[in-house]
């Protein structure tokens, strides 16, 4: 039987304001296994996108362990943290997280760059990723300049040009109307499934929830695996 990909263990994250502590994630206890896409849902506030940054390593729990590919993220520095993020985990930011300076094309050719993949290597493979969601007319434009679901598309092609291992997902087509978003959903699972990434997809979208192999949700700093009848 396959080890679990990625294994948490008691996870807790806490925010104290003044005497006020408000506990997000109360001892998470959760694993997902090689290759697997599983759909996360909670209220908004309910501590998803908390989550996603423990998982990947942006930031540490008060307590507990998380380990993704055999690798405890919590025992290491923040630059040994940031490196393995580098080159094992996509993250698609819900708020997109472009780089301002940088047009369309050279924020997804960036991460390739940072991968030791040569700038001329990097700049064709993320123009063929624009080329596949149509966007191949955007290259030179830099985030102001485009759409919400544009930046919101390429936000996406850039968590996947390396192939991640892992991909976090924050309401991964939150931006996108229900044709674009059924049209990045496909090329994102069929992305996925050619990369064998393990997969967590933090979602409102019922739609998007059904494609996955499993579905949590967050509720009151507990995770609980549910039936598909569940969204907010």
């Amino acid at each position: 039987m396959n080890e679990p990909f990625v294994d948490v263990t008691g996870l807790t994250r806490r925010y104290v304001q003044g005497a006020a502590c408000q506990t997000v994630l109360d001892a998470v206890d959760f694993t997902l296994a090689p290759g697997e896409t599983v759909a996360l849902l909670g209220r908004s506030g309910s501590g998803k996108s908390t989550l996603l940054n423990l998982l990947s390593g942006i930031d540490l729990p008060d307590a507990g362990r998380v380990r993704v590919a055999g690798q405890d993220l919590t025992a290491l520095d923040e630059r040994q943290r940031t490196r393995f993020r580098r080159r094992h985990i996509g993250f698609i930011y819900q708020g997109f997280n472009l780089l301002p300076t940088l047009t369309a094309l050279e924020n997804i050719a960036l991460l390739l760059e940072l991968n030791d993949a040569g700038s001329a290597a990097a700049l064709r493979e993320a123009r063929l990723l624009l080329e596949a969601v149509g966007l191949a007319d955007k290259a030179g434009h830099y985030p102001p300049q485009l759409s919400g679901g544009e930046q919101q598309r390429i936000a996406i092609l850039r968590a996947l040009a390396h192939r991640p291992a892992l991909v976090l997902a924050d309401e991964p087509t939150g931006n996108l109307d229900a044709r674009t978003g059924a049209v990045m959903l496909q090329f994102l699972r069929e992305r996925l499934q050619a990369a064998h990434s393990t997969t967590l997809l933090v979602t409102h979208s019922l739609s998007v929830a059904r494609t996955a192999d499993r579905l949590l949700t967050l509720e009151d700093g507990k995770l609980t695996e549910r039936g598909s009848d569940l969204a907010w």
